[in-house]
């Protein structure tokens, strides 16, 4: 990691747990681009909330007054602006949805149980993590009902990932837990493999940020030819070798979570 990004999680860690770790020196430049990845990232309210948490810290203290007036100013933006979105709690497979969506109707509370929304937010990590990569919200997300491990029930939760073959994927999510928080295995029950690896390689892909999303690419029409359009050129082409690269972890979701995307795309053509 470079060290922009190792700040980069000490103060997301700092900001979700008020853990306290040494800040490394950054330039004004290099602060900017912190900041900036913040907002990319969709984690900006936590990374200011790390440096409230280490503002006695010298290096912290250093940063360009201007720039912290900022960070302030759009945390209050973005929590003004934020709505709350219903999860997806869905799979693009029919046969894994199907046991998904059983799951979810034999659970007799109305109310989401923390081991039900522990469940939801692997699935939700599975799909976002076959089309781009890790979205450290959800990332987040997931850390923060492991640490208060509220009546988590782990035997159910580890019942319903074997029943939707996902035991991989799960494994992953709580990789990226140890690796990025601070979590020890113990801490994750429903680790099984540690795939550090893998992990590295996404965690890497995250500041890569010539790697484009799948909302960048899509299909026109022109007359009798049907084109690809993308902002980036290399977008389509990126997200075919990241699909390859990681569907042996869910086989079974990864060929129809492709397709799925395609399908997308064609709804940008013209009838």
């Amino acid at each position: 990691m470079t060290v922009i990004e190792r700040n980069f999680f000490r103060l997301m860690r700092a900001g979700l747990f008020g853990s306290r770790e040494p800040i490394e020196p950054l330039s004004q430049w290099k602060w900017r681009r912190l900041y900036q990845l913040s907002l990319i990232h969709g984690v900006n309210n936590c990374i200011w909330q790390g440096l409230c948490e280490c503002k006695d810290d010298f290096y912290v203290t250093l940063i360009a007054p201007e720039l912290m007036q900022k960070w302030s100013k759009t945390v209050v933006q973005i929590e003004e602006e934020t709505e709350d979105e219903e999860a997806d709690t869905s799979l693009t497979n029919p046969l894994l949805d199907r046991k998904l969506q059983d799951i979810i109707d034999q659970e007799s509370s109305k109310e989401e149980t923390p081991t039900r929304l522990v469940l939801l937010n692997i699935v939700n990590n599975a799909r976002v993590i076959l089309n781009d990569g890790v979205s450290l919200p959800l990332i987040v997300e997931l850390a923060q009902m492991v640490r208060k491990g509220n009546n988590i029930d782990y035997e159910k939760l580890q019942t319903w990932i074997a029943q939707l073959h996902m035991q991989p994927m799960a494994d992953l999510t709580g990789t990226l837990l140890v690796m990025l928080f601070g979590f020890s295995k113990e801490d994750v029950p429903f680790l099984k493999k540690y795939l550090e690896k893998t992990a590295q390689q996404l965690v890497g892909e995250l500041f890569d940020l010539d790697n484009a999303s799948t909302d960048e690419w899509y299909f026109t029409q022109e007359k009798d030819q049907i084109f690809v359009r993308t902002h980036n050129s290399r977008a389509m082409l990126w997200h075919v070798g990241h699909s390859a690269r990681y569907s042996h972890l869910y086989p079974s979701e990864a060929l129809t979570n492709f397709f799925k995307s395609f399908a997308k795309s064609l709804t940008h053509i013209e009838e």
